[in-house]
């Protein structure tokens, strides 16, 4: 299996109400909003500014959005029509 390259980050929660060390650090990752998704690099100073604040984000890997977007994409694929014959 080979290492992860990519990780998708994105945010959950505002910054309201948040301390300023936590904003300062989401908007390093590139965080703006609420459910804003950024693509960044599997390194050690990206994972570390994702534990800092983990408790605010949801972190997948490009393998787990891949088949996360695909299920959603099933989930919303035009189904056959169901005929009632009476």
């Amino acid at each position: 299996m080979e290492p992860v390259q990519t990780l998708f980050i994105t945010l959950k929660r505002s910054f309201a109400g948040t301390r300023e060390h936590h904003v300062r650090i989401l908007q390093s990752l590139g965080l703006r909003w609420r459910q804003h998704t950024v693509e960044k690099p599997n390194i050690a100073h990206v994972r570390g500014a994702v534990d800092k604040v983990r408790h605010m984000l949801t972190v997948e890997t490009d393998l787990q959005r891949a088949a996360r977007l695909a299920d959603e994409a099933a989930a919303k694929a035009p189904r056959p029509p169901v005929v009632v014959r009476h």
